[in-house]
């Protein structure tokens, strides 16, 4: 009697998915971002997400072989959270708890008022609980800059001929401020009870106020002002 040979059936294997999702998500994430509807992304913050890639790999491998359609969900529910944090936090970086800080600069051009026919206003607000090192360059024109609630550090600003009316804030240890101007008309606003010093440099010039407090010189807290102008007159109060 002859036994009948038996051939048992290979399981069938279902191919990976995970990196294929990869692929295209890639894809569609560099197609959004050259159509400019993500901004600010590079290889750079992609390639630091290299262990997304443990991650979809072990989901597929665990999940895969017993349903092929929570593969796909679970797979692509990881790819969605990436591609979230992508566009909402491109700043974060892996191996960090908060935003990186550092130095901001900020470079505004304005037109002057009449080049163009048009009369023009610009308001500029700075936030008051950060300290801020300023320099302004100005052109000839109107200018009204209200620092009374900034936390300055230091100013440096230049101008030419022009009508100026500065506020100055509180200071916190002793703050410089550099004053270059032309021919001009400049008004100073100091806070009361703050101590200070006005230095005029240049050729003639009118000066209007007292030019340094009486506790200046043992102060801490105190504003140095140094002011190098052309024929200018200058109001202190």
């Amino acid at each position: 009697m002859t036994t009948p040979a038996m051939t048992l059936a290979s399981p069938r294997r279902t191919p990976s998915i995970a990196f294929p999702l990869v692929l295209i998500t890639l894809g569609i994430v560099f197609l959004l971002a050259n159509a400019g509807y993500m901004t600010g992304l590079s290889w750079r913050q992609v390639a630091q997400l290299w262990p997304v890639l443990f991650v979809l790999l072990g989901v597929d491998l665990l999940i895969r072989p017993r349903s092929m359609l929570a593969a796909v969900v679970a797979e692509v529910a990881i790819i969605g959270a990436v591609l979230f944090y992508l566009v909402a936090a491109p700043g974060l970086t892996f191996g960090t708890n908060a935003l990186s800080t550092g130095a901001f600069t900020s470079q505004e051009s304005v037109v002057r008022e009449g080049v163009d026919g048009t009369a023009r206003a610009w308001d500029v607000a700075v936030p008051s609980d950060i300290p801020v090192a300023m320099t302004l360059n100005l052109g000839a024109g109107a200018f009204d800059i209200d620092l009374s609630n900034v936390k300055l550090t230091h100013l440096t600003l230049n101008n030419g001929a022009s009508d100026l009316r500065l506020a100055l804030p509180k200071p916190s240890g002793n703050v410089p401020i550099t004053i270059s101007t032309g021919a001009s008309s400049l008004d100073l606003s100091i806070p009361a009870g703050i101590e200070y010093s006005v230095r005029v440099t240049g050729a003639v010039n009118t000066v209007s106020g007292l030019q340094e407090s009486s506790a200046y010189t043992s102060a801490v807290d105190r504003l140095t002002i140094v002011i190098s102008s052309g024929a200018s007159s200058i109001t202190i109060h």
